[in-house]
């Protein structure tokens, strides 16, 4: 009875708070749109900023309240909402370059809509300023209403909803106070509406009472797209689990064999009971494949059973029964959430994370060592490293020293963090843990794929383990990723004979794909001439179409270097890829200028601005000898020798006064010798001398000429 009080008493100071606007929200195709309920007659005002906005509410003291707002939100227009104290305006963040716009809709509502645009700053500060009148309600004429005796007839107080609530819940209240009424709270979880009696039935309301909603407000305002609710699975509560109660106090052994005594009945019957008991004890002590094999035992699997059976399932990373009990519930409070997450094996973002913590924290020391790595790999994968971390300490705390797959999941959140040092020692400390069974190929496998991502090398003696891992391991659920290492081993190792040998004779998954655009990227990087042409140009159609995009770009750049145009120019001519077309275009426009296409190669970088492909529309130019052009483009981009060296080959002589080369020296001293000489007739022993210093300058200036094409600099 107490915290039944103390509830209502939470509810009257919650709901007496007249200062507090909830923000809804809703997402829309091309704008963001926020409401906010105020009373009619309220003042407010919006005023723009760039890459924000302010809203201000004529209230004293007001408080916006924006749980809900991000909920409901998918887009990046609307990055956050803040208010620095009550009484103050509502700050709102853009993540995108938006405008907002506000309206007032039925006297009660600000629409504020956020959609991309350019801001401009207002001529009048004043100008977002929208004062809104108050409205004029006409008064109804009063109407005489009959009321059974029969019926409950409470006093038609002239109340506005807030007061109405308030009073109702004095009363309630009140009541509970005198033992008139009974408040029992329900539990968390699944409950059955009581059924109501029989409504008293009325032509008309009463004329001070109006009930309405938010429906009733929204209705007919234009592109108001209320928010739609996700109607998702019920959450399997506590009490319906009961997790911690699956186990008791006496030795594990004990325990099965009380539970195992009596377990069949006559006529070789089972125990419903005692074998539902004995699964749940399994599946407590971490046992999941004895679990499932006494729960298939049992017929027609009940809800419950279900849910034991995908838990033990998880435990030994068994495949999930579908449909999955857990699905969707990670967004539950409770015990729910954690397993809904590890039987999905990926973090949804309505994920209660802290609950998550919470259960975990408080399962048994096995569990937790044995449930640790796998959920801190889960953690890693959906970017919540700090997450895991905390994930990994508490497991730590009950170790006495590292085991393999606490280390293996170390080394990941290390990788993810971008320690690239630390994973790879911890990496190499598993692959040579003697007690990892299991750990060590999945750390070789890791070792092996961050070696190729960081264009490392293998050592030979990881090269020969990964050879005795994938013939070890041939026939069982590691055979496939341990061959797929193997060969990628072999291909950093430069033995790519063996390597494409066996891709050939693979299966023609996409597992196997990856590992082909792996191998074809490090052969187009390692691979001497011969051996990159012997399996480049003998590639099948069907191979060369299911390459990526990287690889065949790769491919194709490499062959351009050799002078191999008609291939390169088929693996680079995709037009269903619509990634790196930038790049590809480059490598299409040097095909074309090997075929002595300088035209084809303009039109290929018509769209291209980087300085790569002014480089490249330079050297057609100059293969088209438009000189003058290749070199303004060579200028353009800082090349200064090989602009002057095209001017000179022009005949233009417009070069770079300050720079110093053996092309800008030609052409200054080109200029020199074509300056005319002044002639001074009148003086003709003045003339003479003057000839025979032009005389001696010119022949100077020859000579420094023929100096410069000796030394060889024009190459």
């Amino acid at each position: 009875m107490i915290r039944a009080l103390t509830l209502i008493l939470i509810m009257i100071g919650t709901s007496a708070s007249a200062q507090t606007l909830p923000v809804r929200s809703g997402e829309h195709e091309g704008y963001t749109r926020l409401v906010i309920q105020v009373p009619a007659g309220t003042g407010w005002a919006l005023t723009t900023r760039k890459d924000g906005a302010d809203l201000n509410i004529a209230i004293e003291g007001v408080t916006f309240n924006t749980d809900a707002v991000f909920d409901r939100l998918s887009g990046d227009r609307l990055q956050s909402l803040s208010q620095s104290k009550p009484g103050t305006a509502l700050q709102m963040a853009f993540g995108c370059e938006c405008v907002a716009t506000a309206f007032l809709h039925r006297q009660t509502m600000v629409v504020v809509d956020i959609a991309p645009g350019k801001f401009t700053p207002p001529a009048d500060p004043n100008a977002n300023l929208v004062p809104v009148p108050p409205p004029t309600f006409a008064k109804p004429a009063p109407q005489q209403e009959v009321i059974p005796a029969t019926e409950l007839a409470l006093p038609l107080l002239r109340l506005d909803q807030r007061n109405f609530e308030d009073r109702l819940i004095s009363r309630i209240l009140q009541s509970a106070d005198r033992e008139v009424v009974d408040l029992s709270l329900a539990g968390v979880g699944r409950r059955h509406s009581t059924r109501f009696g029989p409504l008293r039935e009325a032509d008309q309301p009463s004329p001070n009472l109006r009930l309405s909603s938010v429906l009733d407000n929204a209705r007919g305002l234009d592109n108001l797209a209320l928010p739609q609710f996700k109607a998702g699975p019920e959450c399997v509560t506590d009490r319906e689990l009961e997790f911690e109660t699956w186990a008791g106090s006496d030795p594990f052994a004990v325990q099965v064999a009380a539970l195992r005594t009596g377990f069949f009945q006559e006529f070789d019957r089972i125990d419903h009971a005692r074998a539902l008991k004995l699964a749940k004890l399994y599946t407590y002590h971490g046992f999941g494949v004895e679990a499932i094999q006494v729960l298939n035992l049992l017929p027609d699997a009940t809800q419950e059973e279900s849910r034991i059976f995908a838990m033990a399932s998880t435990l030994d990373g068994l495949i999930l029964p579908e449909p999955n009990p857990f699905a969707d519930q990670q967004s539950c409070e409770g015990p729910a959430a954690l397993w809904a997450l590890l039987t999905e094996g990926k973090l949804h973002p309505d994920a209660r994370l802290n609950d998550i913590e919470q259960t975990f924290s408080r399962f048994p020391k096995h569990l937790r060592r044995q449930l640790g790595p796998v959920l801190a790999d889960v953690l890693v994968a959906a970017g919540k490293l700090e997450a895991s971390r905390r994930i990994l300490r508490s497991v730590d705390r009950i170790l006495a020293t590292d085991t393999a797959d606490m280390t293996l999941a170390k080394a990941t959140i290390a990788d993810a963090a971008g320690n690239a040092d630390t994973a790879e020692t911890l990496l190499v400390e598993v692959t040579t843990a003697p007690n990892a069974a299991q750990e060590a190929p999945l750390a070789l496998a890791r070792l092996i794929e961050k070696r190729w991502s960081d264009r490392g090398a293998i050592s030979p003696g990881d090269l020969d383990l990964a050879a005795g891992y994938a013939r070890e391991l041939r026939k069982s659920e590691l055979g496939p990723m341990m061959a797929r290492s193997h060969v990628l081993a072999l291909a950093m190792s430069q033995e790519f004979d063996v390597a494409l040998r066996q891709i050939e004779n693979a299966p023609s998954n996409r597992d196997w794909q990856r590992t082909r655009n792996q191998v074809l990227h490090l052969l187009a990087e390692r691979a001497d001439d011969i051996t990159f042409l012997r399996y480049v140009l003998g590639l099948k159609v069907k191979t060369r179409d299911v390459l990526t995009v990287e690889t065949t770009t790769s491919l194709a750049e490499r062959l351009v270097d050799l002078g191999f145009s008609t291939p390169a120019y088929e693996l680079t001519n995709r037009p269903h890829d619509q990634t790196q077309t930038a790049e590809r275009a480059r490598i299409r426009a040097r095909t074309a200028m090997l075929n002595d296409r300088p035209r084809q190669a303009l039109l290929e970088l018509a769209n291209d601005s980087s300085e790569a492909a002014r480089t490249l529309r330079a050297q057609a130019l100059m293969q088209a000898q438009n000189y003058d052009a290749a070199a303004d483009i060579f200028r353009e981009i800082g090349k200064t020798k090989a602009a002057d060296r095209l001017s000179w080959l022009a005949g233009s002589n417009d070069v770079d006064t300050e720079s110093s080369n053996a092309f800008s020296d030609l052409s200054r001293i080109n200029v020199s010798l074509d300056r005319p000489m002044d002639r001074q007739l009148d003086r003709p022993l003045a003339d003479a001398n003057k000839l025979l210093m032009e005389s001696a300058s010119a022949r100077a200036q020859i000579a420094d000429m023929f100096e410069i094409v000796h030394k060889g600099e024009l190459n």
